[in-house]
């Protein structure tokens, strides 16, 4: 019987989970450990396609949550937009989502449930452990609006990675 072998990238994996606790929980205060983190990421990457798939991923994500900041479905306290470690968040995701969560999306309604189930989940977490900044004013219509924001996102995600894989 022959072992199956697993290439796990740990690293990102790792990296990406310490990191969004880190930026959630401490948020400005993690910011430069962070911030290093993503540059050492990005110089890791193999092509410069994967590193310009994490810049426009990045970019990608802040214009989409600063719709949903605009529109009432998110709201971060006494600001009109996003908070800076919010924005390094998105660096990290496109990271990690390049790195490994992309291997997961090749089907699109694999995509659209990994997406629409564990985008929302990230958020509700995340405005958990953030002591109030990160709040959903729409209530359940919040819930709703994520849930298909990120089931798109995830099919978006996923087709994207035969760009730069």
């Amino acid at each position: 019987m022959t072992a199956l072998k697993v290439n796990i990238p740990w690293r990102a994996l790792l990296g990406f989970e310490v990191c969004w606790f880190l930026l959630v929980y401490f948020q400005q205060l993690a910011f430069w450990p962070v911030l290093l983190y993503l540059l050492y990421g990005l110089w890791q990457l193999p092509s410069r396609n994967a590193q310009l798939a994490v810049a426009l991923t990045a970019i990608f994500g802040i214009v989409v949550d600063s719709l949903l900041v605009f529109s009432g479905i998110l709201s971060f306290a006494q600001l009109a937009w996003l908070p800076l470690w919010f924005v390094l968040l998105w660096g990290i995701f496109a990271l990690a989502l390049v790195e490994v969560m992309s291997r997961f999306l090749t089907k699109p309604w694999l995509a659209a449930l990994l997406g629409g189930v564990g985008g929302p989940l990230s958020y509700i977490g995340g405005a958990a452990l953030s002591d109030g900044v990160m709040s959903f004013p729409a209530g359940i219509w919040s819930y709703v609006v994520l849930t298909l924001v990120w089931g798109f996102l995830g099919i978006i995600f996923g087709y994207s990675r035969r760009w730069y894989a």
